[in-house]
């Protein structure tokens, strides 16, 4: 990651009981690029956390496989090609949109998650993770440090508990 790259912007929601980490990034790629990168498994292996497979229609099935551990599996919960990409991972639901915006697109991740307290190591993932994929869009070196994940997930914290 560059140091002067453009920061995901990352939000805690609580509406109805549920609580969500949306990460926001605007990318330079239109929508059916970064389309791909969303769901193409040759290409999520680079910049998402584990490898993936996803069956790209309602109620497809989604497989979760890290390195040396059993496969989980989560199932599609929405698809519009090139909009909006949504599906479980355990107890926890991904939604994707995509809009596009001038020579780009913005991308939106909300995760609903299945333990509040998990939220800011949640949104330190996903900002390393957007800005890594950043890089890869851009043929940088990947720059996700794991030296600065303590950081984040403490500015991350220290955010959500200044939250009104």
């Amino acid at each position: 990651m560059i140091p002067d790259a453009n920061e995901p912007i990352v939000t805690l929601l609580n509406d109805g009981g549920e609580t969500a980490v949306k990460t926001e990034y605007r990318f330079d790629a239109p929508p059916a690029k970064m389309w791909e990168f969303l769901t193409d498994p040759k290409k999520l292996r680079f910049w998402f956390p584990c490898e993936m497979t996803i069956q790209l229609r309602e109620k497809g099935s989604v497989i979760f496989t890290f390195p040396d551990d059993r496969p989980e599996t989560g199932s599609v919960v929405a698809v519009d090609e090139n909009r909006l990409l949504a599906y479980t991972w355990g107890e926890e639901l991904l939604r994707w949109t995509l809009k596009a915006v001038d020579d780009g697109c913005r991308l939106v991740l909300t995760d609903v998650l299945a333990k509040p307290s998990t939220a800011a190591n949640v949104a330190a993932g996903w900002h390393l993770t957007f800005l890594g994929l950043d890089d890869l869009l851009h043929e940088r070196e990947l720059g996700q440090d794991p030296a600065i994940w303590d950081d984040f997930v403490r500015r991350y914290r220290t955010q959500f508990a200044n939250k009104p």
